[in-house]
């Protein structure tokens, strides 16, 4: 669909399948509705198939703008991740550490939980 869009109608699709064919049952369920309105048809039975139709296309919009805004999470966390990595590389590098023995904190965050509970 996406390649027979673009060879046709020279456009630049930057969304997945998911948010062009749902946008395109959304599009057909509202068409059907004003031609069920127009021309007097609308039945139970049309109503419940229209229904489907647009609750369809809804799904389909919202997975695919989940999706994206998901990967664009991801990128941007781990952008900051690499940052953060190269500030602690560079403060490593910079700062010396106090000789402190890890027993020391150890026994302080033992003490700090007993009064906790």
């Amino acid at each position: 669909m996406r390649e027979f869009l673009k060879r046709y109608f020279k456009i630049e699709l930057s969304r997945d399948n998911n948010y062009y064919f749902g946008l395109s049952l959304l599009i057909v369920g509202i068409v059907s509705i004003f031609w069920y309105l127009k021309f007097d048809l609308f039945e139970p039975l049309a109503f419940l198939v229209t229904f489907l139709i647009i609750g369809w296309g809804f799904v389909l919009l919202w997975k695919s703008d989940d999706d994206l805004r998901f990967e664009q999470a991801q990128a941007k966390i781990a952008a900051l991740e690499t940052e953060l990595e190269s500030y602690r590389m560079a403060s490593a590098n910079t700062l010396s550490l106090p000789n402190v023995q890890p027993s020391q904190y150890l026994r302080k965050y033992r003490s700090h939980r007993r009064h906790c509970f």
